[in-house]
């Protein structure tokens, strides 16, 4: 077995502002030994339980067991660590994985992990169905210019507009524009194009949205563009289930007013100690309620306050 460097763990858990108690919920390791190895009382460290941990940290194993990074060293050189992005998710989304986890019985970094692997299939799945319905439209306009052919005592046939739409989409479905934000004016003699911050008319918030109809209650999509955040809500049940069917105080979990991860310990999951927790989720949104005011109020009196 190998020993952890309790320095490097230490510093990258406070890194992301992780308590202990958060490492170890996205890492499935027993908060006892975290705390053991950044006491330094762990002479060596199971080789699983550093994958955990690098996992939950986003680091390789290896950087966990690095000889560098002493109280007495160079605080100030950086690390060499494997590329991250920098964003974090809102904070209605880290409550949904939250809940997700606890309907679920799977980890939030578990989810976490396999979120590309499913946008990547919604994706797909969404340029498959405008495929077929692109197919759909080609073969009803040869079967007309067929039959007009039959009628000759009427005016010639006009499919420039159809021919149209089907180039642009063809082209669009082909360089995997989920959004259809190829499209430009110049491309049609007529008709209306929506505009590429809509989220709800585009072509992927359409097929998300008949994604989430088909799945019934467990979720509820309002929209989705290119240029803002998706809006979409999961396990309201379990958001109802923690706080005793408190509707105000499950909508304050679903927007992220307050974050689940800060719940004390013992108010944790979604069964038991219902009156405490909803109690606790009350304050909190209060807190944050109080501070929205306050924080506003102060934005207001400073531009009064100016000349």
């Amino acid at each position: 077995m190998t020993k952890v460097n309790p320095f490097i763990l230490q510093k990258l858990r406070r890194g992301k502002d992780w308590s202990q108690d958060r490492l170890a919920d996205m890492s499935t390791v027993n908060k006892q030994t975290i705390s053991r190895i950044e006491r330094g009382e762990q002479d060596s460290t199971r080789e699983n339980t550093i994958k955990q941990l690098a996992r939950a940290l986003g680091v390789e194993p290896v950087e966990l067991t690095q000889e560098t990074l002493t109280p007495e060293s160079n605080q100030s050189e950086p690390m060499k660590r494997r590329p991250q992005s920098s964003f974090g998710v809102s904070d209605a989304a880290n409550n949904f994985l939250y809940l997700i986890s606890e309907r679920y019985f799977i980890k939030p970094w578990q989810v976490m992990e396999l979120a590309p692997l499913l946008f990547c299939w919604a994706a797909e799945m969404s340029l498959r169905e405008r495929r077929e319905r692109l197919n759909k439209l080609q073969e009803a306009c040869k079967i007309a210019r067929t039959l007009e052919k039959e009628m000759p005592h009427l005016p010639p046939p006009n499919f420039i507009y159809s021919e149209e739409k089907i180039t642009a989409e063809s082209s669009s479905v082909n360089s995997h524009d989920i959004f259809g934000m190829c499209f430009s004016d110049d491309q049609f003699s007529d008709g209306h194009l929506y505009c590429s911050g809509d989220d709800t008319e585009n072509p992927f918030a359409t097929f998300l949205a008949k994604l989430v109809d088909e799945i019934g209650d467990v979720a509820s999509f309002e929209g989705f563009s290119p240029i803002d955040y998706p809006v979409f809500q999961v396990c309201r049940d379990e958001a109802m289930e923690m706080v005793g069917g408190d509707k105000t105080l499950a909508d304050r979990i679903l927007s992220g007013v307050i974050n689940l991860y800060e719940m004390p310990k013992d108010l944790q999951g979604t069964f038991g100690n219902i009156e405490h927790r909803a109690a606790w989720v009350r304050t909190q949104a209060e807190a944050f309620i109080k501070g929205q005011i306050e924080s506003a109020e102060g934005r207001n009196k400073s531009r009064k306050e100016r000349p």
